[in-house]
């Protein structure tokens, strides 16, 4: 079987209408008469698409109401981490979705058919501009505050699974299916939002997920751990955090001015949450959309944390007490214990890879310019 582009597709429909089905099919090597007449039904669909395009495969959208909306979402925030979440939000408000489940293989066709992809961040063409332009905000801010190190901070939030196994396994050479030993909980997920001072500090990790709060449960003090509905960060939860977490630690009413870095993540930009910031004497510098692996010290701060709760998940599946549903399945372990592992890995981060963090994204290299050398 042959595939064929777009622009070749368009150019059988031009020669059948002008000379028939079965004369295209004589000319064009014999390609099926019930071919053509779908790609001539198709005619519209295909002046739409990219000319290069070799086939138009798959299943076509069951909900395409739903799936609109979902792309102008995803045009607006620029952020796909929750898509399938996002999704079934969308579903309560559009008619005729009562089947809609936001499956693992929809999710994969939605992407397909809009031609959307999960890909490793590119910085923007103009990003030696943009960098400048922050570095000399916060060169500005630093002059007319004099801040201390320990009142410079950044925060982000990254999502965690229950599961965490490696992605690698001793197993028979010649073997075709290689199993991982896992709870199957691999989408179980929750979200840790994470912020450290210039100084090397690390503030309370901030645990949010969806499900309500287990009950009898005690979790440790240097953790805050909330549910929310949503299961992701949004203005009230921002908002939550800058109480719980932010304010508290800056010396209460007799604080200091203090500087706060975030990514462009729509609610971290709010006029809302920029206004309570002001309230409670903290400047706020937003990294430049796409620019974060260059910018956000966290971004690199959080690698050696995932690789440490790993290693307490993989011993506690090796050396663990385990127990099974009636089905034979291993439970997952108890968020108890996944928030202890958490409280453990983040006090053990060695603070001076924060600090070099933030000297190497140009946030906290002092004013005379004697520790440039480190930036990048």
């Amino acid at each position: 079987q042959r595939s064929y582009t777009t622009a070749e597709k368009l150019k059988v429909v031009s020669y059948a209408e002008a000379h028939g089905n079965r004369a295209a099919s004589r000319e064009f090597d014999g390609i099926a008469e019930s071919n053509i007449q779908l790609w001539r039904q198709k005619k519209e669909r295909l002046q739409a698409l990219p000319r290069m395009k070799v086939a138009e495969r798959g299943k076509s959208a069951a909900y395409p109401k739903l799936e609109a909306k979902l792309v102008e979402w995803i045009a607006e925030r620029r952020h796909i981490v929750e898509v399938r979440m996002k999704a079934l939000t969308i579903a309560k408000t559009c008619a005729n979705t009562d089947g809609f489940k936001a499956s693992h293989g929809w999710g994969n066709r939605f992407m397909n058919r809009h031609s959307l992809s999960t890909i490793a961040q590119k910085l923007p063409m103009d990003s030696d501009t943009k960098l400048l332009q922050l570095q000399k905000f916060i060169i500005k801010l630093h002059k007319k505050h004099c801040y201390d190190l320990s009142l410079i901070g950044n925060a982000d939030q990254t999502p965690l699974n229950f599961d965490n196994p490696y992605n690698r396994t001793l197993e028979v050479k010649g073997v075709k299916t290689v199993s991982i030993a896992t709870t199957g909980h691999e989408k179980s997920r929750f979200t840790v939002m994470l912020a450290c001072m210039a100084n090397g500090m690390k503030l309370p990790p901030f645990v949010f997920k969806r499900k309500t709060m287990p009950k009898n449960v005690i979790f440790p003090n240097t953790v805050h751990m909330h549910v929310h509905p949503k299961g992701w960060i949004d203005e009230a939860l921002m908002l939550d955090w800058l109480q719980t977490v932010w304010v508290k630690q800056l010396g209460g009413l007799m604080r200091k001015r203090s500087l706060i870095v975030l990514d462009a993540f729509w609610c971290h930009c709010m006029p809302f949450i920029n206004k309570r910031l002001q309230k409670d004497k903290t400047d706020l510098a937003i990294i430049p959309g796409r620019m974060t692996k260059m910018l956000q010290p966290l971004d690199v701060t959080v690698k050696p944390m995932k690789d440490a709760l790993r290693r307490e998940w993989n011993t506690w599946l090796l050396e663990g007490e385990h127990t099974f549903t009636a089905g034979g399945r291993m439970r997952t372990p108890t968020l108890q214990d996944v928030i202890q592992w958490i409280a453990d890995v983040w006090v053990e981060l060695d603070p001076a890879i924060i600090r070099k963090e933030f000297l190497k994204c140009s946030i906290s290299n002092a004013m005379d310019g004697s520790k440039d050398d480190a930036l990048w």
